[in-house]
Formats: C-alpha cells, sequence, structure tokens
C-alpha cells in the first residue's frame, strides 16, 4: 500500500508561522509549503488516492494527569527542559490541538482507518491508516525557516518509519489525549478509550538540510 509522510510546523496561519512538509518512502527531497489549504488539497488527494497517511504535528498532543497533586504541572518523561507546560510549549499546545481538529474535519471521510498506534505503520494489507503523531523539534535540530522544520520532522520520520518503538522520545503516565479530543470532534472516532493513549513522539537530533521541493 503506497504512503505518504506529513509533518506540521505548528504556528500562527494569520502570521504566516505554520508550515507544512510531505515526504514518501524512498530517498526523494520533501516538499513543503506555509499554505494550510494547499495541506488539505494534498491531504485529500493522497486520501481519495489510497495511499496511507502519516500526519505529524510540532506541538504536544498529549499531557500526563498525574495522581499526586505535586506532580502538577511536571512536564512529560523525555522533554528535558522543554516542558510542555512552560508557557511556549503551553501555547503551542493550544494552537495544535486547534489546527489539528481544523484539518481533520477537512479531510473527514471512511477511507481510512485512524490510528494512534505507530506499531501498526506501515500498514499491512489493504489497510489504508491515518496515523496521527507529534514532532518535537527543537535545541540542535531547528532550521532557518518553518519549511524546513517541517521537513527535518517529516524526513525522520521516514528514516526511522520501520523502527518507530525505538525512536518514540516522550512518555507520560496516565495521559489525556488532546489529538484524539480533536478526532472525536472532527468524526473520525466515537471512542473514549483512546483519550487515555499516547502519541509517537519522535525528536531529531539535526536538522534536514537537503532539498525541498515546492508542494
Amino acid at each position: 500500500m503506497p504512503r505518504a509522510i506529513y509533518a506540521c510546523d505548528v504556528g500562527s496561519v494569520r502570521a504566516g508561522t505554520f508550515a507544512w512538509a510531505r515526504v514518501e518512502p524512498g530517498d526523494g527531497a520533501p516538499v513543503a509549503s506555509t499554505d494550510i489549504d494547499d495541506l488539505v488539497t494534498r491531504l485529500r488527494q493522497d486520501a481519495t488516492g489510497e495511499v496511507s497517511i502519516a500526519l505529524g504535528f510540532e506541538s504536544p498532543l498529549f499531557m500526563p494527569v498525574p495522581a499526586d497533586s505535586g506532580d502538577l504541572s511536571r512536564g512529560r518523561h523525555g522533554e528535558g527542559n522543554r516542558s510542555m507546560f512552560a508557557p511556549a510549549g503551553a501555547a503551542v499546545a493550544t494552537l495544535g490541538v486547534h489546527e489539528a481538529a481544523w484539518i481533520l474535519r477537512a479531510i473527514h471521510g471512511k477511507t481510512h482507518e485512524y490510528t494512534l498506534d505507530w506499531n501498526v505503520w506501515p500498514p499491512e494489507g489493504a489497510t489504508r491508516a491515518l496515523l496521527l503523531w507529534e514532532a518535537f523539534v527543537s535545541g540542535a535540530a531547528h532550521g532557518d525557516t518553518h519549511e524546513r522544520d517541517a521537513a527535518t520532522a517529516a524526513v525522520f520520520f521516514r528514516t526511522n518509519e520501520l523502527d518507530l518503538a525505538q525512536v518514540n522520545a516522550v512518555t507520560a503516565d496516565q495521559r489525556l489525549n488532546m489529538v484524539h479530543g480533536a478526532a472525536l470532534w472532527a468524526g473520525w472516532a466515537n471512542d473514549l478509550d483512546r483519550l487515555h493513549e499516547p502519541c509517537l513522539v519522535l525528536q531529531p537530533e539535526q536538522p534536514y538540510e537537503g532539498a525541498i521541493g515546492p508542494a
């Protein structure tokens, strides 16, 4: 089954700081754009073309809800000094869910099986999957444009897509999955169990420095 990997560098659409990139398996260059409507058009084309889709967002997609009040506001395991509850992390988490809900509603259909389980990627047989995942591009991995940050995340997923469990970078106990809430809202699901599930989190260590084509 053909597949495509997308990553969104979450930012303000109005201010021009949102960007996305798309890659396919193999060694082809990613394409990228700052236009969210072009992203939806490309996702719809892949969906109607029977392409499985891995759709990532560079923003926290799930949070810990601890049993002990003393652990409230404590970040997730693996975030280091970039906690999702710091002002920057909290802001981008809100914006990421906002944009994910809009995108998921715009591409909603019955063509794909939506999942948060990275262990089923790449899909087998005739299954057409929509996998939601989280990118964590920070520090030395940052590039000089939002498009390049999106490309960094997408290419890192492609490089590791046969071994995703080994590169999952962030975990949490007693989770609240915010992007599943967006999927519920957009009509992709009606179950509540996945509100307790994590997402795959990929954290590249260096930026993508290759060519990027127009979307």
